[in-house]
């Protein structure tokens, strides 16, 4: 910055010279050119100011600049300027950020002159002094600030160019046709014609010394930009484009497609046409009775509130949304779903120092439960439970069940402390009445507290105070737990990820627990590739390309890559060697467990939705739009949101044994379109791990959506009547969510309803009814087998389920008939019998509900059910 100072130093001599005026008096000071006093340290200034502030900012950007020292070729090329991605993605970055610091320097440097020699000029002037030979030294030092900020922002158009691919149409991503006719060459000409300004002002400022051809050039400038970025583009759209678009712009759509699709990962899904049967029959399902036996009946956010009424334990006790797995239990692999019971020092009976950060440090176990089955009291059943664990299945043990690092644990703990008197330091769980169980950790993880300066040091990071550096509690030895939220864990150690926000726990054939998230890398630089928003960021470049596992007890954090061409991890690989592990260093037993995860599959149908259309015609017009099939809305008064992808252990079509996957319906775009057009299965297992198969439905079919179910569902009677009564007071009704599940070459239709109490606390859902339907039947019963056995009789020579069902009443439940001028009506003192004896079990539903005996009340529900479809049988469908 001092090299253009010493210049202008010669240029203007006078900057340095003393005032030539003498002051006898006050009017004298109007006078006085204070810029040469001031001059001097006003450049240090502004050197020192300018230099800080470049300092500051490419300091911050230290990730860019080590990108582009290793960056790993993508092998992907863009369609206009034929460079491979990496170009875009890791080294444009850096030549923009480049280009903007030259540019904003040499601005400020231009002003600074400008400002500087017109100043000069204008003072002497003024006094007396100003000669013609002033104003030819300013129009120099003018024109050569001018030149090189010319030259810098030559490089502008030249790298503005590259940005286009980047940029958004109203229609698509990317260079449209008017931009590459006409901004493209337009841009060429302004860098050019910036290069021959550079030059142009060199020589003014050299031989012409003359203020008019600065101006003549800036005004060339600024007529080639108007015209060739402005006017004629717009002209060129209007009058050529425009009427034309479909034809001009199909090329560049096809650019936005195949990019777009291959930024996303869409060009590896699998497409397959799928035709489903009217209805299922019997023998398909009994060819699918893995499927069938593993449906999930239990919604995710209602079995979160059974587990903290039944196996929190105590108020400190926290369990998140259980998490849907699979695992081996009794030699079938069966889907479960499965918490960690976290410790939450908010809720301790005696919240002090001591309690929260030295006895108190630790969760407890896991508690799982199948999907499907349940108590007679229609609790689930819980396979994994209780402290200390006990576990119902040989497969499933756990020998280290404490959870240190957790979902729900950011507040830091100490460990290896010493206590008085018989137990160990920490709190592990509670046991018969007063003889709890104590414990001592075991690893030697953590921060070594150490003498009385680090003591110090982390009392006053970690805002202990005095009473760390003072307690008994405390010696050298100790070590401190920090950090131990898994999900901030992970982002301290690698802020250039995206993660998945649901960690999911995982126990290994040892009985360790350990966390599982979901990394991903990304961009918003992929050339020619749609933006979507993903949360607060926005990108047009997504992979899945990590697995990260965190040992619940120790904290222990490794990252496996599971994209190798990803061109973004690689990169991050050269740059962070030592952090990146491959896939098969990951435990098998770890590896059973990975998933295709709900943020990649939700975003991927999303793109989907637009960019299964290939043919640009097709595209231009959004003729074959898809959406995905809404879900629940939350209020009457608001649109339903978009469901959720959910994981299903089934046999996928054409395919043998079931597996793991992760499946989201599709339904047309547009109002009152909610039937179903196809849906999306991303597979789990194995070596199909990562592979995303679409299943389109014929456009002459029309296949219920989920919306239309659940309005069939809403209009079933005899589930109407008994969601009515289950409002009344002091219960509500839960519904959960409506599953699809494609079986054979058909779809099942699945629906919970739980019934819990009214009151904030001792809220204990319990599964109460299950709708199942068909295209064209829906039965409801107290189990999924119950209704699935009136949708299909012939199930009854199947092989008995092994689900668990509720204890059935001893009175048969009678079909709800037909109505038909030939019913026979039965006499009016039977009709009064049955609507006195449904008063009365409407009497006594409400009373054990109040008194909370929820399951006699539910006995009382299914004996009401059972006298309504009677009534309505003896009065002949009346």
């Amino acid at each position: 910055m001092r090299l253009p100072f010493l210049l202008l130093n010669r240029m203007l001599p006078q900057l340095t010279e003393r005032p030539r005026v003498r002051m006898t008096s006050v009017e004298d000071l109007k006078e006085v050119n204070f810029l040469p006093i001031v001059y001097r340290p006003g450049v240090w200034v502004l050197s020192l100011g300018v230099a800080l502030m470049s300092a500051a900012s490419m300091s911050a950007a230290w990730p860019e600049f080590a990108q582009y020292l290793n960056a790993v070729d993508g092998g992907v090329t863009d369609p206009i300027f034929h460079r491979d991605v990496s170009f875009y993605l890791f080294k444009l970055p850096v030549l923009d950020l480049v280009s903007s610091w030259l540019v904003t320097t040499f601005l400020i440097l231009f002003v600074v002159v400008s400002g500087v020699s017109f100043y000069t000029w204008y003072v002497e002037k003024a006094q007396g002094f100003g000669t013609a030979q002033t104003r030819r030294r300013a129009s120099s030092a003018v024109s050569a600030s001018a030149a090189t900020l010319a030259l810098v922002l030559a490089a502008s158009p030249y790298i503005g160019r590259f940005d286009l691919l980047q940029s958004r149409q109203d229609l698509f991503a990317g260079v449209s046709y008017t931009d590459a006719n006409v901004r493209l060459p337009a841009l060429d000409i302004l860098a050019i014609a910036l290069l021959v300004a550079a030059i142009l002002l060199a020589v003014n400022a050299l031989v012409f010394k003359r203020p008019k051809i600065i101006g003549w050039i800036a005004g060339g400038l600024v007529a080639i930009w108007l015209f060739g970025l402005v006017i004629i583009p717009q002209s060129i759209y209007s009058f050529s484009v425009k009427p034309n678009e479909k034809a001009k712009e199909a090329p560049f759509i096809q650019h936005n497609i195949e990019m777009t699709r291959s930024a996303f990962a869409l060009d590896r899904f699998k497409e397959t046409p799928f035709q489903p049967a009217p209805t299922l029959t019997a023998q398909q399902l009994r060819a699918n009775q893995a499927t069938l036996d593993n449906v999930r009946l239990w919604d995710p956010a209602v079995l979160q509130s059974t587990f903290s009424q039944n196996q929190e334990i105590l108020t400190y006790y926290d369990f998140g949304v259980p998490d849907v797995d699979r695992y081996i239990i009794n030699g079938r692999l069966r889907q479960v779903m499965l918490a960690p019971r976290e410790l939450n020092v908010t809720q301790l009976p005696e919240k002090n120092w001591i309690n929260q950060h030295v006895v108190y440090t630790h969760g407890y176990g896991v508690t799982m439960s199948m999907v499907n089955e349940f108590t007679p009291e229609g609790l689930p059943h819980l396979v994994v439970r209780d402290m200390p664990v006990k576990s119902e299945v040989p497969e499933i043990k756990i020998t280290r069940p404490e959870v240190y690092f957790g979902e729900a644990t950011d507040s830091h703990v100490y460990v290896h402390t010493k206590r008085q008197g018989p137990n160990k330091p920490e709190f592990n769980y509670p046991a018969q009445e007063h003889d709890d169980s104590y414990s001592e950790y075991e690893s030697q993880a953590g921060i070594r507290v150490g003498g009385f300066f680090r003591q110090s040091a982390l009392a006053l990071y970690l805002g202990d105070g005095t009473t760390m550096l003072f307690s008994d509690y405390i010696t050298p030895e100790s070590r401190v737990l920090m950090r131990r939220d898994v999900l901030g864990r992970v982002r301290e150690i690698a802020p250039f990820l995206l993660f998945e926000p649901d960690p999911y726990i995982v126990i290994n054939r040892e009985g360790r627990l350990f966390w599982m998230i979901d990394a991903f890398t990304y961009s918003d630089r992929y050339p020619y590739s749609k933006s979507y928003r993903m949360g607060d960021v926005s990108l047009n470049y997504l992979r899945n390309s990590v697995k990260v596992v965190i040992d619940a007890y120790d904290g222990d954090v490794k990252f496996y890559v599971f994209e190798p061409d990803d061109p973004i991890i690689q990169t991050y690989s050269r740059m962070f060697p030592s952090l990146f592990h491959p896939s098969s260093e990951m435990a098998e037993d770890l590896r059973e467990h990975i998933r295709y995860p709900d943020l990649l599959a939700a975003l991927q149908a999303r793109v989907y939705t637009l960019y299964h259309m290939q043919n640009p015609q097709t595209f231009y017009g959004r003729e074959d739009q898809w959406g995905i099939a809404t879900g629940e809305a939350q209020k009457a008064d608001t649109e339903p949101p978009p469901m959720d992808p959910y994981y299903v252990l089934m046999q996928l079509p054409g395919e043998q044994g079931v597996e793991f996957a992760n499946i989201l319906p599709f339904t047309p775009t547009g109002p009152g379109r909610n039937n179903m057009i196809g849906w999306l299965a991303c597979r789990n297992d194995g070596d199909n791990y990562g592979q995303a198969h679409v299943f389109g439905f014929p456009k002459s079919m029309t296949i219920n959506g989920p919306a239309q179910i659940r309005a069939r569902v809403n209009q079933d009677a005899t589930l109407s009547q008994l969601m009515t009564l289950w409002n009344q007071k002091g219960s509500q009704v839960v519904r959960g969510n409506l599953l699809v599940i494609p079986i054979a070459d058909s779809l099942l239709y699945i629906e919970s309803f739980y019934l819990q109490a009214e009151s904030n606390t001792g809220k204990l859902p319990e599964l109460r009814q299950v709708a199942v339907a068909t295209q064209d039947r829906l039965e409801t019963g107290k189990t999924f087998d119950e209704a699935l056995a009136k949708l299909f009789p012939d199930l009854a020579a199947a092989k008995p389920s092994s689900t668990p069902v509720q204890v059935q009443p001893s009175e048969k439940p009678v079909q709800q008939e037909t109505a038909s001028n030939q019913t026979p009506q039965a006499p009016v003192s039977e009709i009064d019998r049955l609507l006195k004896q449904a008063a009365q079990l409407l009497t006594d539903y409400e009373r054990l509900t109040a008194e909370g005996k929820h399951r006699e009340a539910g006995d009382k529900l299914d004996q009401l059910k059972q006298t309504l479809t009677e009534l309505n049988r003896k009065r002949g469908g009346a």
